[in-house]
């Protein structure tokens, strides 16, 4: 388990419900997969920018320094547009038009899902 920080977004760091999964991409790769574990963000007593988090659980991650290429980003998700979502807020991939353009056709997120399990497992 871990604190997840966000930067000083409440309204963003809440969208996340509690047993909610998260992707994690640094650098072009997914590096974690993380479980929501507590109900909205908290705040550290912190002049960071970044002192709100969530309390998250380590449901899968890569090992080593590093990541290899069977876990960059565009390849887990199973699009490249995914490359273009930056900045550290939470996205609801169903919401996103390229999400939506490329998984609604091979059947959404169920098929996401499962494509992403598959993936993961094969690492």
């Amino acid at each position: 388990m871990f604190k997840l920080a966000w930067k000083d977004d409440e309204a963003n760091a809440n969208r996340l419900k509690r047993d909610d999964l998260i992707l994690l991409r640094q650098h072009g790769y997914v590096t974690h997969l993380v479980k929501v574990l507590n109900r909205q963000a908290e705040r550290e007593d912190s002049s960071s920018d970044w002192n709100l988090y969530r309390i998250v659980e380590v449901v899968w991650a890569i090992g080593g320094t590093k990541p290899p290429p069977s876990v960059k980003a565009e390849l887990i998700f199973g699009y490249p547009e995914v490359l273009a979502y930056m900045g550290g807020d939470v996205m609801k991939l169903e919401e996103l038009p390229t999400f939506k353009k490329a998984w609604d056709t091979q059947g959404g997120l169920l098929a996401f899902q499962q494509h992403v399990q598959h993936k993961l497992a094969d690492i």
